[in-house]
């Protein structure tokens, strides 16, 4: 009977020996492989993940960059207009103030050619040199204190204009 038990124990034994192999074996040969190979797909997905999160990333900085530029070539075009605008209308004033001048001196020396004759007492050869007639087009020669005013003036206006167009910027 000890043999019969100890031919068991033996079996028992080598059966133990074989299953603890077995295991040992399984868990090399198929449990680690197939783990690593999740591990690592996991660890792939989430890196085209974090990828494609860059590229997202990256893909909006660089349209918001544009839009900025974008924005800020429209305001500088919107400026130069403003600015444009602003000279012409500096340059109409201008013109149009050139123009009442040269009438209004023109009709002052009318005025005081009409004055002179009417005096009586200067000839009119005289009043007609004293108060010639002067050129009331807008184009006329204006003196010089009068014109310098109006240039200054027109200097003023494009200096405003340039500055709220820099301003705008």
């Amino acid at each position: 009977m000890a043999r019969k038990i100890d031919g068991l124990l033996k079996l028992g034994a080598a059966a133990a020996i074989v299953l603890a192999a077995g295991s040992v074996g399984y868990y090399y040969a198929v449990y680690l492989p197939g783990r690593d190979a999740q591990i690592e797909s996991e660890r792939l997905s989430a890196q085209a993940r974090a990828d494609a999160a860059a590229r997202a990333e990256e893909a909006r900085r660089l349209a918001e960059q544009q839009a900025l530029q974008q924005r800020r070539l429209m305001a500088q075009a919107a400026a130069e207009t403003r600015y444009q605008a602003c000279a012409k209308d500096a340059g109409a004033v201008h013109d149009a103030a050139w123009a009442a001048e040269c009438k209004r001196l023109a009709d002052q020396t009318q005025k005081d050619h009409a004055d002179c004759l009417a005096n009586g007492r200067l000839s009119k050869a005289y009043c007609d040199s004293s108060y010639g007639p002067r050129d009331a087009s807008p184009n006329c020669a204006l003196p010089a204190e009068v014109s310098t005013h109006l240039d200054a003036d027109l200097a003023r206006t494009h200096s405003r204009c340039l500055h709220d167009s820099e301003a705008a910027r």
